[in-house]
Order: structure tokens, then sequence, then C-alpha cells
């Protein structure tokens, strides 16, 4: 057997070739680099800043990732534990075949209302190559098709670049721009709500992310009046037989016919928002009225269930369903869980009043996790 004998230079080479493999950083995403100005929501190595409940295992932190598994399907979603309003957000993901997720903006709470109806999912989609429609890659779910078809398909890694600062949307899908959309001059966006969790969605395939960056913009949002603080209910007052009362943060109505009636009145002008435990179909016909005067006079109404919308509205079974009541000198629009529902027009522009909480002899215990209202420009 003949020995080879080993040059000085070759070992020098190979000790090279080893301090290097030691010693030379991680690639950039192992690192989790946040570009200038950005933060990570993301730290590469435990869901530290995230809501993963009810954590049920298939959301685990694998090599630098967050791995979501699809079975079982619970959480649904995973938020980050900060709302943001107006931002600038890059993530990575890479999807196995067939796989349908998404990520969602603005979203206020979990199980508050249908998360892509009530703010916005971006979709993620394994369809590379094929036509764009609204349930593409890039869309914004359900709404608009994506200008072009950008992914890669299932095993490479896509980056997401979405820039939120309404009233505009822009998103880059590996470095092309895929949706460039004004929300003001969208009748289906223009009322979505403006700040909230960022979410990843589990819909049953397995997903990757990583690199998930953010930077915060300045804030456009007109400022927001919570007519209920949690505690009591100073700011209302109370007539019929109803019996209402604060229990762990929420306003609680049982009993029989009766109303919730702000102190304040309010010029046409404003967006209402109210969060309410479902009522149960065909119960009493609980609701808000809104330009109220008096039990003779009573405004204009929003029920909590539509009964002309049933079906969309029992697509999941929602904790609470939030109602919108965009209430303008010309037009009144009512959306229930996303949902247009009502809209009204007037030539006269309609008066000033109160807010009305109504709570009907046929229902239930009606509960109200929220209730507030911001001032819109004409």
């Amino acid at each position: 057997m003949v020995m080879r004998s080993i040059r000085p230079v070759e070992i020098v080479k190979c000790c090279l070739a080893a301090w290097l493999l030691l010693f030379s950083p991680a690639p950039a995403f192992a690192q989790n680099i946040a570009p200038e100005g950005f933060v990570p929501l993301f730290n590469g190595r435990d869901f530290t800043g995230w809501d993963i409940r009810p954590d049920k295992g298939a959301w685990k932190v694998e090599n630098g990732t967050i791995h979501c598994y699809g079975k079982p399907g619970d959480p649904y979603f995973i938020l980050s534990e900060k709302k943001y309003e107006n931002f600038e957000l890059y993530l990575d993901f890479r999807m196995s075949p067939k796989c349908n997720s998404g990520v969602t903006i603005h979203l206020v709470e979990r199980d508050h209302g249908r998360e892509s109806r009530m703010g916005m999912e971006i979709q993620i989609n394994d369809d590379a190559g094929n036509a764009p429609d609204v349930h593409s890659c890039a869309a914004i779910y359900d709404v608009e098709a994506p200008l072009l078809s950008a992914v890669k398909p299932a095993g490479h890694w896509n980056t997401y670049h979405i820039i939120m600062d309404w009233p505009v949307l822009v998103i880059e899908l590996n470095g092309q721009v895929v949706q460039n959309r004004n929300m003001d001059k969208h009748p289906r966006l223009k009322y979505r709500l403006r700040n909230g969790h960022i979410g990843l969605q589990n819909h049953g395939r397995e997903i990757e992310f990583r690199n998930i960056h953010l930077r915060e913009l300045p804030s456009s949002e007109p400022p927001w009046t919570d007519l209920f603080n949690g505690k009591n209910l100073e700011k209302w007052e109370i007539a019929g037989e109803a019996v209402w009362k604060v229990e762990n943060g929420e306003i609680v109505a049982t009993g029989g016919s009766g109303y919730l009636i702000s102190k304040d009145v309010f010029d046409p002008g404003y967006e209402l928002q109210v969060s309410t435990a479902k009522t149960e179909t065909g119960g009493g016909n609980s609701g808000i009225f809104y330009s109220w005067e008096n039990e003779t006079d009573r405004g204009y109404k929003a029920e909590f269930y539509d009964p002309s919308a049933g079906a969309k509205l029992k697509y999941m079974d929602y904790a609470y369903l939030p109602t919108q009541i965009i209430h303008l000198a010309e037009e009144s629009t009512v959306i229930l869980n996303g949902i247009e529902v009502q809209r009204m027009s007037w030539r006269a522009s309609p008066s000033k009043g109160r807010i009305a909480v109504y709570h009907a002899a046929g229902d239930g215990k009606l509960k109200i996790d929220a209730i507030r209202i911001k001032t819109l420009a004409e």
C-alpha cells in the first residue's frame, strides 16, 4: 500500500476550511437579521411576542423557522401580541404542496368575527403559474386578485413585502408588485378595520415562516372614543324592563325589553363599532339604534342578527359578532361580521341623536364586549 504524503499547503487549506465552517457568519435567515429601521417579530428561537392559544402542537419553532404542521387545526391563527396600524412588513414563507394559508392584518381580537372580512387576509396558495383570481397567492382574500402571479412553487422560499400606510396598501411578492390599492376608493375595503394583530394562518397544510421584520409607520386613523370603560355604565341611561349590569368587563343585559341609552348626543359623520355575543337564531330582535330621540322616535336600527345573511354569518362559530355602523350625512351603512347588510340614503341630512342598545324580551343574555365611536371626515 502506497502512502500519500500530505504537503504543508494542503494542511493549511484544510485548517482554513474547518475554521471558516466553524466561525464564519451564519446565513442572514439563520441570524434573523432585521433590515435597518426594522425590528424582528420572530426571534428565531421561540414564540416570544406571539399568542398561539390554544396550543395543541400544530405550531413549532424549528431550525430558525415557525413551522406549522397543519394538524391539529387549532389555533387557526397565531397572532402578534401587539397591534399595529400602519407598518412595513417583511416575511419569508415556504409552502408544502397544495398549501393554503395566509397573513392577516388588522385582526381586532381572536374569535371576534371572520378575520378575512374584518381586517384583511393576504392569501398564500400553492398555485404558481395559474391565472390570478381572488383566491390566488397574494390576493386580498375574496376581494382583489393580484396583478400577476409571482409565487414560487412549493418547496421554495418566497418573500412578502407588505406596506400598509392607510389608505394605500402595496404588496410585493418576490420583488414584484402584486397589489397597489387605495382602500378609501374600494367599496369593500374602505371600512375594514385599521388597527389590529398580525396573524399567520393554519389552514391544514404544512408551511414555514422566517425573517419576520416590521417597521411601524405614523398613525393616520382618527381617534376612537370608548363608550364603555369596562367598569360601569356611567356614560349610559337605562329605560324599560331589561336588567343591565357589568360582569367580567362586559355589559350584560337580561330580562325583558329595554334600552341602554347614551348620555351623549352625536352628529352624523361617525363610525360606531359594537362587539356583541351572538344572539340565538329565532330569538328576539336585539340591536342598536342610532340618531335616537326617544322611544317614539328611535331613529335607525341595526339588528345584531340579520336573517337574510344567516348562512354567511354562521360560517364559523365566533364568540362575538362585530357590528359597524357608518352614519354619514348622505347615507348610512351597516356591516355585520364584515358583510354589508344594510344601506340607506336620504336627501335631507338626518338629525343628531343618541345611541341606544336594545335588548328584546325574546332574547336571553346579551353581552357587549366593546362599544366605541370615531368621527369620520366627510
